[in-house]
């Protein structure tokens, strides 16, 4: 089984690149093995970071229950100093991390299930970045909140990028986020990625038939075609089959398609990998 197979991807400084696709796509375990959780069995990650923090869409599951934010937020440190009591020194570096994320004094001494959901994710957030991280991967951070607080984590993200020179990689199926908080798009389908560039063009002129499905199956988007869900299921990951991996549910679909991975079409800082786009293209024998 391969979760994962060729990705290839470069975030650059200050930048936000946002990884989308369905449910099984692979998403997580890219967050996973980007912060190390995961070790891939092939290929290098590289960074001038040594710890690349990671927020999770459950801010609750992702929060000791027992410990009060100021705790939280300068678990990072201690661990960094090989120690595990907090002390009176500690409570003015977590009024600083909480400072800079939008958490009152007042929250300081709470624990998270005393917290609302959007307070939460200001904690994850703020620990992510007690070490000084300049690279977040942040997996679905604002999917499980209420549309008002997400606005608000994700301008909070926006400011904090601004401000600190942050280059996000964030993961996520909702394109209007996407839309909101990204400059560069990666389409991953089954592993591998379909699509990438700018988000602008990917989201307003995909190349990949997969890309367009997920634009067209969009609830949110305002112009372009009636929304269309995206046909069949996905192959078993189990299954390594010949030729594109979309072939199965692609509306445009040829003979070629079935027997042979299409390579990757470059068009300036766009990519994408389709035989009958790529021949359209002019690009493919």
């Amino acid at each position: 089984m391969r979760a994962l197979r060729g990705v290839d991807l470069e975030v650059g400084e200050g930048e936000t690149l946002a990884i989308v696709g369905e449910s099984g796509c692979g998403k997580s375990t890219l967050a996973r093995l980007l912060v190390g959780l995961e070790k891939p069995d092939r290929g290098v990650i590289e960074t001038s970071e040594s710890i690349i923090p990671m927020v999770f869409q459950d801010s609750l599951g992702s929060l000791h229950p027992r410990r009060r934010v100021e705790q939280i937020l300068v678990e990072p440190i201690l661990i960094r100093e090989g120690r595990w009591r907090f002390t009176p020194a500690d409570r003015g570096r977590a009024e600083a991390i909480a400072a800079k994320v939008g958490i009152t004094a007042e929250l300081l001494g709470r624990f998270p299930h005393e917290l609302s959901g959007g307070q939460r994710q200001r904690v994850n957030i703020g620990r992510a970045l007690a070490l000084d991280s300049k690279i977040l991967v942040l997996d679905e951070p604002v999917s499980a909140l209420d549309v008002s607080i997400q606005a608000q984590i994700l301008n909070l993200l926006k400011e904090l990028q601004a401000t600190q020179g942050l280059s996000l990689i964030f993961i996520s199926h909702d394109l209007s986020v996407v839309r909101f908080i990204a400059q560069r798009v990666a389409v991953l389908y089954l592993g591998r990625v379909v699509e990438s560039g700018p988000a602008r063009e990917v989201l307003t002129k995909a190349q990949h038939p997969y890309t367009e499905t997920l634009l067209q199956s969009d609830p949110d988007a305002t112009d372009g075609p009636p929304v269309r869900v995206v046909q069949g299921e996905p192959p078993s990951p189990l299954e390594v089959l010949p030729g594109c991996s979309f072939a199965g549910r692609c509306p445009l679909v040829q003979p070629i398609c079935r027997t042979e991975y299409p390579a990757a079409t470059v068009r300036g800082d766009r990519q994408f990998s389709c035989h009958v786009r790529a021949q359209a293209d002019g690009t493919e024998n």
